[in-house]
């Protein structure tokens, strides 16, 4: 009994703040670990690996989400509630196929699926983090007001005590731009619905395959722009829903874009009440595919080979205090 109340008392005082990091399996090789893989050998959760300053970690809820295999809630429970740390769930439904027409076909599958979600997560113990529909505001939705109808259902059926929900936004725009106003104000007529929500969630995912040096850099106070644009346009906390930096052909922009975020932090803290900083993904991983192309391979602070990059020395002092 004494082991599971230090155990609560951990995760109340850590879970102020959330350092999050992306994965949930991963190999081990010789005497280091691997993002997950089919040949694995040996395998581990992450939980077993990560550094001290995390205490959260996120799962992703795909449209093909299998409820009866993946990610089941014993697991979630032995490998990472009980162990301390809290789950984020990113529920990415829709996924680049959102549009005004495809919400509307697709509306009772959607909310089918929502229901399953909700059973889902009352098998699952302690506080969770849920992040719906992350990057929604593209493909016309950005100035679509029956999305607001979606999202106040959304809320009404998953929120529970327990549960902190998150509206998410994508940060999409000029990215040489600091203070990007027009962009930022773009999807306020789908976003009146973030009033039921507890917090709001964004994401920043740069690569040197789609976006400039300089634009790279200049993630950081872009995002902190946004985040403050947030939190005191909507009177809501914010989150950084998942932050992907790629090194590919980049380490030391990657490096430089950690050690700003880390100097930014109690800035981002004081002016835009963030309760979140969460990782795309901790360790590189060779099979993802997707925008940025070769790029997407290298968005982890940890390589392929198990060596920590410049960009970890950074990550390890953001801190969950």
């Amino acid at each position: 009994m004494r082991h599971y109340i230090v155990i609560f008392l951990f995760v109340i005082l850590k879970a102020n703040f959330l350092v999050g990091v992306g994965g949930y399996d991963v190999c081990k090789k010789g005497k280091r670990y691997i993002a997950y893989n089919s040949k694995c050998k040996i395998t581990h959760n992450i939980t077993d690996v990560v550094p001290k300053n995390v205490n959260a970690i996120s799962i992703w809820i795909t449209k093909n989400f299998d409820f009866k295999s993946w990610f089941r809630p014993e697991d979630i429970n032995r490998n990472i509630v009980a162990k301390g740390y809290i789950p984020i769930f990113i529920v990415y439904w829709f996924r680049d196929d959102i549009s005004p027409n495809y919400i509307q076909k697709h509306k009772k599958e959607y909310f089918l699926f929502i229901k399953k979600f909700d059973n889902y997560l009352s098998k699952i113990n302690g506080k969770k983090y849920i992040i719906v529909n992350p990057e929604y505001n593209e493909n016309g939705v950005s100035s679509y007001k029956k999305y607001n109808d979606l999202m106040e259902k959304t809320y009404k059926i998953l929120k529970t005590k327990n549960r902190m929900l998150g509206y998410g936004v994508g940060d999409f725009g000029v990215y040489g731009v600091t203070f990007d106003f027009n962009n930022f104000k773009s999807f306020d007529k789908s976003f009146k619905a973030v009033k039921y929500y507890d917090f709001i969630a964004f994401q920043e995912m740069r690569a040197i395959t789609r976006n400039s040096k300089s634009d790279i850099l200049n993630t950081p106070y872009r995002t902190l722009e946004f985040a403050i644009y947030l939190h005191k346009r909507y009177k809501k906390p914010t989150f950084l829903a998942y932050l992907a930096i790629s090194s590919y052909k980049a380490k030391t922009i990657q490096a430089e874009v950690f050690k700003r975020y880390s100097q930014l932090l109690p800035i981002f803290k004081k002016e835009a009440n963030l309760i979140g900083f969460n990782l795309f993904h901790y360790f590189d991983t060779p099979q993802q595919v997707g925008y940025f192309k070769e790029a997407e391979k290298f968005f982890g602070v940890i390589d392929n080979k198990g060596n920590r990059k410049d960009s970890y020395k950074f990550f390890i002092k953001i801190k969950p205090y």
